[in-house]
């Protein structure tokens, strides 16, 4: 029968033939796996597939400037179509199945500017992929506008104003306004009239803006062109140097107003004048009368001019300005005698005592104890004649060294004209005093009033505190006289 070899049936052993027995566990092992395939065969029906696979989502994500995007995603395995959906939050947007291809346009428009999601899964016979990772996208907002309007000849830039929509363009003086090329920078689809396009200015111009989404926004552009350049021609400052005193310009009006220390003779006043322009008439440092108000004009580089009119106005005398030889120490009120309406009157008051501040006595001493014939005033105006009687009483002596001698021997400032002050007069350079005014000594100084009950007494006043007495006239005190103007 022989296809087998006996050695694969038989072993010898000791020349002895012997069976080798089969095995039992793979035979029973083979049987199982028999027994389950045909079950499995039964159950299963033929031709079964398996689910797709998973796909990856590629595009939009990020901003994006369509309202109708293409969709794309990577191929899934087994897949035969494939489903999109879009949601905005939780609520679906768009839904889109039975897809062939790796991409889909949408017909649709979505909203702009808000965030949307999408995802994609495959389909075959076997059902439905699992859903991709979802992508995040925003469409943006529909830009319409024009960022930047300007003018390469001439160099001109626009002022946009987006709240109104209108572009002001201003060009120099003498621009030929209707053939201008401007240069238009904008954010959309589409502007008209175009960049760089060679339009008349004369009349404002309108440009439209058309964005992605047909939408439109106007744009009303009006070009001005600027006023003939100016040559100046102003003073810029005006100023006397003696007595020193800068005038104020008012260049709305073409004006400038000085004013001057009291006192001040203005009919021959020298003033420093700047200016912007050629030259200016009259001159700086003429000198010319201001008793009225001059003009002086102002010529431009162009010929053009500008007159100022130039008001010097003479300041009031003031408690302690340097005048008439001493310092203003009174200037006289309504209730004073020697007071003129209108007119302004008042004491100065020499700057030193006499003598160097040495005491002197009231009158000569031979008439140290009569009385001033027809007596002396105390009032404020009344210190001029009471020095005249004082001396005419004790001039036959021949002694000078008594204070009205003194006082009106004085010459401060080349002025003949000093006397002793009355009592109210002495009172009012204290007052000048305790202003800081006038260098006085806190001693006593001379009146020339008498006392009126005792004519061997005249009146004094002690500065240290204003405090106003009499003494007799043989007594010594200071002496500061004073003059009238």
């Amino acid at each position: 029968m022989g296809a087998f070899d006996d050695a694969d049936l038989t072993g010898r052993t000791g020349g002895r033939r012997t069976s080798r027995p089969r095995s039992a566990p793979l035979a029973a092992a083979l049987l199982v796996f028999l027994t389950l395939f045909c079950l499995f065969a039964a159950v299963a029906p033929a031709g079964a597939v398996t689910a797709p696979g998973r796909p990856t989502a590629k595009t939009p994500k990020g901003a994006i400037n369509t309202t109708r995007p293409t969709f794309k995603w990577s191929k899934a395995a087994r897949a035969a179509k494939y489903e999109v959906r879009v949601y905005k939050g939780r609520t679906l947007k768009l839904k889109k199945t039975g897809i062939t291809r790796l991409s889909w346009k949408s017909s649709k428009t979505l909203p702009r500017g808000v965030s949307l999601t999408w995802k994609v899964r495959a389909r075959n016979a076997g059902g439905n992929g699992a859903w991709s990772k979802r992508l995040t996208f925003k469409v943006r907002a529909a830009t319409k506008a024009i960022t930047a309007f300007s003018f390469a000849s001439p160099a001109a830039t626009g002022v946009i104003d987006e709240t109104f929509h209108t572009i002001a363009v201003t060009v120099p003086f003498g621009t030929d306004v209707t053939a201008l090329t401007p240069t238009i920078t904008f954010t959309g689809a589409s502007v008209s009239l175009a960049s760089g396009l060679t339009t008349d200015f004369t009349s404002p111009v309108v440009y439209t803006v058309t964005a992605a989404d047909s939408s439109t926004q106007a744009y009303v552009v009006t070009v001005t062109v600027a006023p003939p350049p100016s040559f100046p021609k102003a003073i810029t400052a005006f100023a006397f140097s003696s007595p020193a005193a800068s005038g104020v310009v008012n260049e709305t009006l073409h004006t400038i107003a000085v004013t001057v220390p009291f006192g001040t003779d203005v009919t021959a006043l020298a003033p420093t004048i700047a200016i912007t322009g050629a030259s200016v008439s009259p001159l700086s440092a003429a000198p010319q009368n201001f008793t009225s108000p001059v003009t002086y004009t102002v010529t431009a580089a162009d010929a053009s001019t500008q007159p100022y009119v130039v008001t010097v106005t003479v300041a009031g005398p003031a408690i302690g300005q340097s005048y008439g030889g001493g310092i203003i120490a009174y200037v006289l009120q309504p209730e004073d005698t020697g007071y003129v309406a209108g007119e302004t009157h008042g004491l100065i008051a020499a700057t030193v005592d006499l003598r160097g501040g040495d005491t002197l006595p009231w009158t000569n001493y031979a008439f140290a104890a009569e009385g001033v014939p027809g007596g002396t005033g105390t009032a404020i105006g009344t210190g001029a004649d009471n020095t005249t009687w004082i001396i005419y009483q004790a001039y036959p002596g021949g002694n000078t060294f008594y204070a009205a001698y003194e006082a009106r021997a004085y010459r401060g400032g080349g002025y003949d004209d000093w006397y002793l002050p009355s009592k109210d007069e002495l009172s009012k350079l204290y007052d000048c005093w305790a202003l800081g005014f006038g260098g006085f000594q806190s001693i006593s100084y001379w009146s020339s009033s008498e006392w009126e009950e005792w004519v061997v007494l005249a009146r004094c006043q002690f500065f240290g505190d204003g405090a106003q007495g009499a003494i007799p006239k043989s007594q010594l005190n200071a002496v500061r006289p004073v003059r009238s103007f």
